[in-house]
């Protein structure tokens, strides 16, 4: 009997669940552009309008991989700014654009870009760029192909975001489901438990073991309902109160899989408190600013990302087991810009050297 339908089948789950992942939708339509002599480049939109470039396909160098792009900075921080296609026929030579990322792009060996805003429903979601390596001028047809791809990856992108949403609703309703039911029954019964035992001890008598043994059982069952509480705590969470550290996780999982290099994340005392996405927005930047030093710079084997909370403030820290700081070490320009942003939501930053070898940069917030 042939397998024709159902190998057809598979193969539509498959182009299924791609589609509504969003760094798959933006890979498959950069790698419509790219090619030979052709890089592409998806910027996604993150704090304070900055963009970061989030997938790459034709690069040579790795030295756009995960750059940041200041609004209005160069040619697609241009284009987010003013949400229209624009192109530059001699990248170097032209006055409409910045010159921030000009070591870069010389770097791939391009001579011209285009970029194209990703705009759904009127909401910019990021920028679609192809940059060429050899001289000529754009014409409509390139400009038009161009736009085409970034029109069906807006939609795309914006179809996986309203797709992952509704799975972050459903499994929050689950997670409720499952607390009410594990409060209802698991809970119920180590009442029951602890209940039970303290009447037996009491009818124990004076045999000493007995009733030792008793306190024992019941103290072991008191630390189970405790671990249960805490449990049921975090199982009927909002999603925003998750939210940052599975940003984190997620952050530590992407440092890990584009370096090779063990990130960990460490929660201290309980879940990270809700925040606006203003204020988290502006921590996860740094985050990332910080976690991108490391990769850089550090030479490390390994990361640990900390977050916890104490006295009003909530502290996050990278600590690195690499070189650590030189000791003429001056702040780059992404740790000034950190430092701002955190100190415009009264917050601070610091980065210093472990004396056991390695660098730690803390980050504080009032929260």
């Amino acid at each position: 009997m042939p397998d024709y339908p159902l190998h057809h089948l598979g193969e539509q789950y498959a182009e299924l669940l791609a589609a509504l992942d969003r760094g798959e939708a933006l890979r498959r339509a950069l790698a419509l552009l790219a090619g030979d002599s052709r890089v592409a480049w998806a910027a996604g939109l993150g704090s304070m309008q900055e963009l970061t470039i989030e997938q790459l396909v034709g690069d040579r160098t790795g030295m756009l991989r995960a750059l940041r792009v200041p609004p209005g900075a160069g040619l697609t921080g241009k284009v987010h700014r003013s949400g229209q296609a624009e192109w530059v026929n001699d990248y170097f030579s032209s006055a409409e654009i910045t010159h921030t990322f000009d070591r870069h792009i010389a770097a791939e060996g391009v001579r011209r870009v285009l970029a194209v805003p990703l705009i759904r429903d009127g909401e910019p979601l990021g920028v679609l760029a192809l940059g060429l390596r050899w001289e000529g001028t754009f014409g409509d047809r390139e400009v038009e192909r161009v736009s085409a791809v970034a029109t069906r990856a807006a939609l795309a992108v914006s179809i996986a975001e309203r797709a992952r949403l509704t799975r972050e609703l459903a499994v929050h309703e689950e997670r409720q489901r499952l607390a009410a039911d594990l409060h209802d029954s698991v809970g119920a019964l180590l009442f029951a438990i602890g209940s039970g035992m303290a009447d037996l001890a009491e009818a124990g008598g004076t045999d000493p073991d007995l009733r030792a043994r008793l306190n024992r059982l019941r103290s072991q069952a008191a630390d189970a309902t405790t671990a249960l509480r805490e449990s049921l705590r975090t199982l009927r969470s909002s999603p925003a109160a998750l939210a940052l550290g599975v940003a984190l996780r997620a952050d530590c999982t992407a440092f890990s899989d584009r370096t090779g290099i063990p990130a960990e994340l460490v929660v201290l005392d309980g879940d990270p408190p809700e925040l606006p996405p203003s204020r988290s927005d502006v921590l996860l930047a740094a985050v990332r600013e910080a976690l991108l030093n490391v990769e850089k710079h550090a030479h490390a084997s390994a990361v640990t990302v900390s977050v916890g909370r104490s006295g009003g403030l909530l502290t996050v820290a990278v600590h690195d087991d690499g070189t650590g700081l030189a000791p003429d070490h001056e702040p780059g320009l992404g740790l000034t810009k950190t430092a701002e942003a955190l100190g415009r939501l009264g917050g601070s930053v610091r980065v210093l050297c472990d004396p056991d070898g390695g660098t730690v940069w803390r980050a504080q917030l009032p929260c």
